[in-house]
């Protein structure tokens, strides 16, 4: 099944040092992609947090790089802040959409071994396709509700400066890297993991509702002895059910007793429900 993002703007990033250039800018390891191949990765703020998500795809020389729509110029525009003499350049295509084959339907499984990492290039292909207007919500509401059963973040403005890179899972879902060398914010990034552990986690939940939450809503957590509320990343309507499903960034300290209640939106209940990869239990405690 192929499903369109129609909210992400495509970008051809190519030039002669356009691989060690989005090595040394993205949260994500670049220069491993394959040809065909793609990758997710962060940019980030000198203080570790996201400016956006950027889906990575290698065309043999070049590469295309996709963010939402939102924040699509500031970023691409900061970008090119940094290029200074290197050898790169962006190009927006503007007849193309982000498109992805969901992979599930011929029985891929995003965990190859019980000892290997979760991963989204078992379950997914990303590549572009010629732009069709028509259609475009119910093209981005079936993108949504993918990314929602993945457990794949997606950043837009409200969300923008917002949160570092665990906060939304992007370490657990292969978008960053710990073995590479230096990009912005990767010393906060890092001392999370070594130093630390994260405050927030993102997790699925479910509800009876008849509208959607947008980007950056708050959600009531309890108990939390932070006081922290938690914040909606993206929301679906479940056509199976009538139900709505999101994904959401809540304190780490809520995440196990929200098994049980405890989180709301307009005082109405959400249910938490399982994501397809597991949460380090080292982060809840």
């Amino acid at each position: 099944m192929i499903i369109p993002a129609p909210e992400f703007h495509v970008y051809r990033c190519f030039g002669d040092d356009a691989e060690a250039f989005l090595q040394n800018q993205f949260t994500g390891e670049v220069c491993t992609i394959s040809e065909g191949g793609w990758s997710l990765s962060g940019y980030c703020s000198p203080k570790g947090r996201l400016l956006a998500l950027f889906f990575v795809c290698r065309r043999e020389n070049e590469f295309l790089v996709s963010t939402h729509g939102s924040l699509a110029e500031h970023v691409i525009a900061r970008l090119r802040m940094y290029v200074m003499r290197a050898d790169v350049s962006f190009e927006l295509l503007t007849g193309q959409h982000l498109a992805f084959h969901d992979k599930r339907a011929n029985g891929a499984d995003g965990l190859k071994g019980s000892s290997e990492p979760f991963s989204l290039q078992n379950l997914l292909d990303v590549s572009t396709i010629d732009a069709v207007t028509t259609d475009e919500a119910g093209k981005t509401a079936a993108f949504h509700a993918l990314c929602i059963e993945l457990g794949l973040p997606l950043i837009s403005a409200p969300l923008s400066e917002a949160l570092i890179p665990q906060s939304v899972n992007l370490d657990l879902v292969g978008g960053v890297s710990f073995k590479k060398g230096c990009y912005p914010g990767q010393e906060i990034v890092a001392r999370v993991r070594y130093r630390g552990k994260p405050k927030q986690r993102m997790i699925r939940a479910v509800a009876e509702h008849t509208q959607l939450p947008e980007p950056g809503t708050a959600l009531k957590c309890t108990p939390t002895k932070s006081g922290r509320d938690g914040v909606v990343i993206c929301a679906a309507v479940d056509q199976t059910c009538d139900e709505i499903q999101l994904l959401a960034a809540v304190p780490t300290e809520a995440i196990t007793p929200l098994q049980s209640g405890g989180l709301s939106w307009e005082d109405v209940p959400l249910t938490v429900s399982p994501l397809p990869y597991p949460i380090p239990a080292e982060d809840l405690d």
